[in-house]
């Protein structure tokens, strides 16, 4: 999930990336929404206010914030691949926070990753 004011687009494919290689990323419907949301890129919800639906990621403003779900209901990835898949996620946006905050810097605005937060709910 990533709000209108929460612009990480690299971040968000980060974790879609790393979670690519663990099981399907969620499809958009016929139109071109998931569940009933826009999205801002393959898999990823986008909401107007980081408060608008009540998710974690609404109880804070840190740079980096998300909420993340992977449900075991569906008929192409079992219980322990959506586990998996939380991992790799988290995996995913620690990497990315690390290269880009931590060792690379490229916004200049010195080491904002010991600032920055990601929440997470597991639903597996």
């Amino acid at each position: 999930v990533q709000d209108e004011t929460s612009m990480k687009e690299q971040w968000f494919t980060a974790m879609i990336e790393r979670v690519r290689k663990v099981t399907h990323i969620a499809p958009a419907d016929e139109s071109g929404k998931i569940i009933g949301e826009s999205i801002s890129q393959e898999g990823v919800i986008k909401i107007p206010s980081k408060r608008d639906l009540g998710l974690c990621a609404g109880v804070t403003s840190a740079p980096y914030r998300t909420t993340t779900e992977v449900y075991p209901d569906s008929a192409n990835a079992t219980p322990e691949q959506c586990n998996l898949a939380q991992v790799a996620c988290i995996e995913g946006a620690l990497d990315y926070i690390l290269e880009h905050e931590v060792h690379g810097d490229v916004n200049g605005n010195g080491n904002d990753a010991a600032v920055a937060a990601s929440e997470t709910t597991t639903t597996a």
